[in-house]
């Protein structure tokens, strides 16, 4: 499980350059981009859906998923997924849930991840 000084050391990383939530969702849905090798395997509300593309449009609303599920396909807010807790995008997506103040989902700590490689 994740702890509150790795999650922070991640959101040092992700942030560096940041003034402002745009420039903060901004940084985090490059590094999701880029990092989470989509399309991706998640969980909404325990049934399983394809993450397929992410986007940002407002602070209001943060970062968002284009999802495709037994159900239909539709966008949904990132932080309401849940990645399997051995994947990089586990791990990125615990820091944005602590980021916005919410509990992260369990991700398998990654001590030596930085970003860009």
């Amino acid at each position: 499980m994740s702890t509150t000084d790795d999650l922070a050391r991640v959101l040092d990383i992700i942030l560096v350059d940041c003034y402002g939530e745009d420039e903060e969702y901004t940084a985090f849905l490059t590094v999701l981009d880029e990092e989470m090798g989509l399309p991706m395997a998640a969980s909404l509300l325990g049934t399983l859906v394809t993450a397929t593309k992410l986007d940002y449009h407002d602070p209001a609303r943060g970062l968002v998923a284009r999802c495709d599920g037994p159900h239909g396909s539709g966008e949904v807010g990132l932080a309401d997924l849940a990645f399997p807790a051995d994947t990089v995008a586990a791990w990125l997506h615990a820091a944005y849930r602590h980021y916005l103040g919410l509990k992260p989902f369990p991700a398998t700590p990654r001590p030596d991840w930085t970003w860009p490689d």
